[in-house]
């Protein structure tokens, strides 16, 4: 890959932020869930001294082009062996504590074509290939108001255990997430996460992924007897890695202990609504 001069790295990072700065109050609301300002508190402690940008939440509206969510069943083919015991998935994660799944469904529609794509409890669901849905230029729609809901892929490898997540499974999400919702991202931000590679194929990329529950206390990549301690957020919901390290194969497996969740205890959980977080290394 051709490497991204520096200082054009940097001038993307200010036009980053100077798009942020001519924002007025309605649109800064709007764009509060895609771009943050330039921070180092997702970095780990020998990361600090490194300048990052960082990519926060993609704003999700409550429908989703079926072409666009596509191309993340392309990026799951494309990028299988990653997770060769999984089948690609989608799941739709409340963003709100008081966002109820009971009731929530969801169809594949345009103005003369309809199908309904069945739902599990958990909000996550198969996407079926529809040419006709393609030609009819389909989207899909929930029955819940905008802002609600984020759309995310959804990759498990069977055998893992719970509390664990297999590193090629993150992987593979990634390039998944990374198809779907590159388009949505502002021009400067598009360029910049291109121009070092994209979010999984470089190590200029730390990602924070949103662990299930809130109160985790420690996140270790184990691979035999290698381990690396991941860096855990102060709202103890997410842990961060760069998915690209030759060190671990795609068996690692992270592992995700939770507080109050002992033998003896009764694990009171809170569901985590946080997104996913992308910090680019400068």
């Amino acid at each position: 890959m051709r490497k991204f001069p520096h200082h054009l790295l940097l001038l993307s990072a200010i036009a980053l932020l100077s798009v942020m700065q001519r924002l007025d109050a309605q649109e800064r609301l709007q764009e509060k869930d895609i771009i943050q300002d330039v921070r180092t508190d997702h970095v780990s402690p020998d990361q600090t001294a490194d300048q990052t940008v960082e990519i926060s939440s993609i704003k999700n509206p409550d429908w989703k082009s079926y072409r666009v969510m596509l191309k993340g069943l392309d990026a799951f083919e494309k990028h299988h062996a990653h997770a060769p015991q999984a089948s690609p998935q989608f799941i739709l994660k409340p963003r709100r504590l008081d966002v109820s799944l009971s009731g929530l469904n969801l169809r594949l529609a345009s103005d003369e074509y309809s199908r309904t794509i069945p739902l599990a409890s958990d909000g996550s669901f198969v996407l079926p290939r529809d040419e006709q849905a393609v030609s009819q230029q389909a989207e899909l729609m929930i029955n819940r108001k905008k802002e609600m809901f984020r759309w995310w892929p959804l990759v498990q490898s069977t055998g893992v255990a719970v509390n664990h997540r297999r590193l090629g499974d993150l992987r593979l999400e990634c390039e998944m997430f990374w198809a779907i919702h590159y388009d949505d991202l502002p021009f400067v931000a598009r360029n910049l996460m291109r121009a070092v590679g994209g979010p999984c194929q470089t190590r200029k990329m730390i990602l924070s992924f949103p662990a299930d529950w809130m109160g985790l206390q420690t996140a270790t990549l184990v691979q035999g007897e290698r381990h690396i301690s991941l860096l855990v957020d102060k709202e103890k919901s997410t842990y961060s890695i760069t998915l690209f390290n030759p060190d671990f194969s795609d068996d690692a497996l992270i592992e995700l202990r939770f507080e109050n969740n002992d033998e003896t205890a009764s694990p009171k959980q809170v569901r985590n609504v946080n997104g996913l977080n992308v910090a680019v290394k400068l």
